[in-house]
């Protein structure tokens, strides 16, 4: 049974925690030393619900971002959140890559909340494995063929876990959902270059059948990272 008491007697390196941002160094620290009961709450606060790094100047161009995918897939702004480095100012990746600095060759990392979107995302991906495996449709070029066969188990991986990535379906007419959120992410790559001088590598987007599914996956990235530096 859960009993407040538990939860508000902070250990001393939870209270000391009052900036929004940190730095990879600190972020370590901060993950190590704190309470396991207090690790998915630093993570909230670190990587879930904080302003994103890379719109800290500009907190409302990160809203309408929000709001705009919302929009398009007809689901709240809530369900809409921002990790990576993006969110942090820098990667938390396994080694080599833990602690590189956000910038024009880092990802903007859309994660999407929302049990239809996930169903609806679900159902292409095994229309597509279908048809590719019965060979009605067919990759464009050798190296997309060889992704592709990647895709079949990478995909039927996440959605046992709950989660779909969507560069793992093609971009095709067929696959209408697929198509409007890839189509989605391009284009805020794309304007957000032109309007504001943010350069990207690319925006990308992932499916979450549940709230349980993505803080499962972020905190399970997150232990496997911090056991490594």
């Amino acid at each position: 049974m859960a009993d407040i008491r538990d939860y508000i007697t902070l250990s001393k390196t939870a209270s000391s925690i009052v900036d929004t941002y940190s730095i990879p160094d600190g972020f370590k620290e901060f993950y190590k030393k704190v309470s396991s009961n207090e690790k998915k709450s630093l993570l909230r606060h670190f990587i879930v619900n904080n302003v994103p790094f890379a719109f800290k100047t500009k907190p409302i161009l990160y809203e309408q971002l929000t709001q705009y995918i919302a929009d398009k897939l007809q689901i709240a702004p809530s369900e809409v959140k921002l990790i990576g480095s993006a969110k942090t100012g820098f990667s938390i990746s396994p080694p080599p890559y833990y602690g590189n600095n956000f910038g024009s060759h880092s990802d903007l990392d859309f994660s999407i909340v929302n049990e239809e979107i996930f169903n609806d995302m679900e159902g292409e991906f095994q229309n597509w494995a279908n048809l590719f495996r019965e060979k009605q449709i067919t990759a464009y070029n050798e190296t997309e063929e060889r992704y592709w066969f990647q895709n079949l188990d990478s995909g039927a991986g996440q959605i046992r876990n709950g989660f779909i990535d969507t560069h793992l379906i093609p971009n095709r007419d067929l696959f209408v959902t697929t198509k409007k959120i890839n189509n989605s992410m391009w284009l805020i790559k794309k304007y957000l270059e032109e309007r504001h001088k943010l350069i990207v590598k690319k925006a990308s987007a992932s499916i979450y059948k549940s709230w349980g599914s993505f803080a499962g996956r972020l905190n399970r990235n997150t232990e496997n990272v911090m056991k490594r530096v």
